[in-house]
């Protein structure tokens, strides 16, 4: 018994270990065993691997907003730097003012809204626009200039080395702007700002050596409209009434066409008695023209008027309440038409007269042209057109008569 005990136990041990090895040998590939334990451990590895790129969206909620917020910072930071460069350079103007309506748009609410930083940065766009091309404009935009260098005393040496580089012909109004500044050390600054305009020294001599007037002391009786134009853009940049003032010294050479008690055979009896007849009528007729035009929109000019009546004498009050009556009822294309009325007459009685007549002519385009500068600085573009029809006529009329 014991022996068929010990061999039925063989018997067992033996079946026991046969059967595991036929059922490894004997199971499909796809079925879970003790040999399929390593096949996860080799896919854990790439697992592990897809993990880690995945890793970094689970903080990225946190990384995400810190990019977000530095973009900004970005392209908030990078344009300062750049936008005051160009304060120093030409691309400032054309990025500030886009048009010359634009410019003079900002000129014309200088005052409500006093920005001499921003001046040069206009300097620049007044030469863009081609301002300082021509005379009358020119003329407007060194006064502007002058008026702020004035009333900046501080400011003013820092303004002017901004207003470089300009070439060397348009150097002019810089220099005629620093000296009609009225400015106590506009010598100085002058001398100060000479190694820039190299080529400009003769003009610079001038007036340091006192051969050319300073502003308010420009004379306005031969070819005075020029200096009308300085006296306005002053006004514009100050709103002191001493250039206004002056400006109404020129209304003694005003006329109407109506005036019975001006003869213009007399003043057309030979150019070489009075060779500056022309030059004081288109004066005056500036003067009276820009004085109502100007009122129209700076209604505290009327007020200076009213006071200024009962002091002028009769030669300058009496044109003077044409200039009130006009820009109180907003009628100073009434002036314009009766100042070309004037020029016209005077040039009929010239017509005759070949030399003459080219002279006429040449005072009746600047006459008729008195308005334009005035207007675009207040925002008239209206009045500009009559100007510049009327300028086209006389010539017309000019190479007609020849």
């Amino acid at each position: 018994m014991r022996k068929h005990a010990i061999l039925t136990l063989a018997c067992f041990g033996v079946l026991a270990l046969t059967v595991p090895c036929a059922a490894q040998t004997a199971e499909p590939p796809g079925t879970v065993s003790v040999a399929k334990q390593p096949a996860p451990q080799l896919l854990a590895p790439p697992q592990m691997e897809a993990a880690l790129p995945a890793a970094p969206p689970a903080p990225s909620p946190a990384p995400p907003p810190a990019p977000a917020a530095a973009a900004p910072d970005i392209y908030v930071t990078m344009p300062q730097p750049m936008h005051m460069d160009s304060m120093q350079a030409v691309p400032e103007p054309q990025a500030a003012f886009s048009s010359p309506e634009r410019l003079m748009d900002w000129i014309s609410s200088y005052r409500k809204h006093r920005q001499p930083s921003r001046v040069p940065a206009a300097v620049h766009a007044m030469h863009d626009f081609g301002l300082f091309a021509d005379e009358e404009k020119a003329w407007f935009c060194t006064g502007f200039i002058a008026g702020v260098l004035g009333t900046n005393p501080k400011d003013g040496p820092a303004l002017v080395a901004k207003m470089f580089p300009m070439p060397d012909k348009e150097q002019a109004v810089i220099i005629r702007a620093i000296a009609y500044s009225g400015r106590p050390d506009w010598r100085e600054l002058l001398e100060k700002s000479s190694p820039r305009m190299p080529l400009r020294r003769p003009l610079i001599d001038d007036f340091l050596e006192g051969r050319r007037p300073t502003l308010m002391k420009l004379p306005l009786t031969d070819g005075g409209s020029p200096g009308i134009y300085a006296l306005w853009g002053y006004y514009v940049a100050t709103g002191q009434h001493e250039p206004v003032v002056r400006i109404m010294q020129a209304l003694q050479w005003s006329r109407k066409k109506e005036d019975g008690n001006f003869s213009w055979k007399k003043v057309f009896s030979g150019w070489g008695s009075d060779p500056s007849a022309v030059e004081k009528i288109t004066t005056g007729g500036t003067a009276k023209w820009t004085l109502a035009s100007y009122a129209e929109r700076d209604r505290e000019l009327l007020d200076l008027y009213r006071a200024e009546y009962a002091r002028q004498p009769e030669t300058i009050a009496k044109p003077l309440k044409d200039v009130i009556e006009a820009a109180q009822d907003f009628e100073s294309e009434r002036i314009r038409k009766d100042q070309f009325g004037a020029i016209e007459d005077a040039q009929k009685q010239q017509m005759s007269n070949e030399a003459g007549m080219s002279k006429g002519a040449t005072a009746g385009s600047i006459a008729i042209a008195t308005g334009c500068v005035a207007a675009s600085a207040l925002g008239q573009a209206y009045i500009a057109l009559p100007c510049v029809v009327g300028g086209a006529l006389y010539t017309g009329a000019a190479k007609l008569a020849h």
